[in-house]
């Protein structure tokens, strides 16, 4: 009975994980750009007792005795369809727009100023600082880059004043400003998008980041087009964020799935207690 003690933990280990998954879902339900996962369950190695062998006189052996050692989480899988997109009327928050599979549309692209990583996020969250550089709203200040991997600059010349802030669809970032009481409007840069043949690769890093490795690794495989709007990248939609695309109701379903089978594993190990419990007491 020892092999179904192990089936029966290996189940409670495995759906305790995919709780988790699950919960974490659930929590990031409001965060931008948050893209939800899924555990994928696997059945473990199995124990040959006994393969199947050759026909012997004509007749076709059937004793194959081959048992599974429980269930594991094989992998964990990111949705990266894009969730709904809510209009804020501040002209730095943008919204990357486009179903393009496998990634809807791509991501913006983001660097530390202290280590010189490279991060993509789909929380467009964006503010400038004083010298013009355009980071992320968080605790983070990451830099949002151009087309030409550098940061993103929205600095005035002299004597200009700044009235206004322009993102076309395609990422280009016009700046409408006074000068010498006369109105112009300058373009100042164009907004990059990082795209990827296989976005499953790309690694989690915690508050809406992506990781595509250290430097000169390229795990989930980054398409060289960087302009918005053009061949499988999305477009910018200014004055608008993209919320998380967890669906509650998927999640509670998945959930009360989880916590049936869960009961399941943990009845396994009670009754093979019990089997147990009955087999030792058999000499007293």
């Amino acid at each position: 009975m020892i092999p179904s003690l192990h089936n029966g933990v290996s189940a409670l280990k495995s759906f305790s994980e995919g709780l988790q998954v699950l919960s974490n879902n659930i929590a990031n339900v409001n965060s931008l750009g948050y893209k939800s996962a899924r555990a994928n369950f696997t059945d473990n190695f199995y124990i040959h007792q006994n393969n199947a062998g050759p026909a012997v006189n004509g007749e076709p052996r059937n004793t194959t005795r081959n048992h599974g050692s429980g269930v594991s989480v094989g992998s964990l899988s990111s949705n990266f369809n894009q969730g709904i997109i809510e209009n804020t009327g501040l002209d730095l928050d943008l919204a990357i727009q486009g179903e393009a599979l496998p990634n809807a549309g791509g991501f913006f692209e983001v660097i530390d100023p202290e280590s010189g990583e490279v991060f993509y996020t789909r929380a467009g969250a964006f503010e400038s600082t004083a010298e013009g550089i355009v980071v992320t709203r968080d605790q983070n200040r990451f830099q949002l880059t151009n087309i030409e991997g550098q940061p993103l600059l929205l600095g005035l010349q002299d004597g200009e004043d700044l009235l206004a802030r322009r993102i076309d669809d395609d990422g280009v970032v016009s700046l409408i400003v006074s000068k010498d009481g006369q109105d112009s409007i300058r373009v100042a840069g164009q907004v990059k998008i990082a795209n990827f043949q296989a976005p499953q690769y790309l690694q989690r890093t915690g508050n809406g980041f992506y990781s595509n490795g250290q430097p000169g690794e390229n795990f989930a495989g980054l398409v060289e087009n960087s302009i918005p709007g053009t061949g499988s990248n999305g477009k910018i939609k200014q004055y608008a964020l993209e919320l998380s695309n967890v669906d509650l109701t998927n999640e509670f379903a998945m959930m009360i799935s989880h916590q049936r089978s869960f009961q399941a594993g943990s009845r396994i190990v009670t009754t093979s207690d019990a089997i147990l419990t009955e087999a030792v007491n058999l000499k007293r």
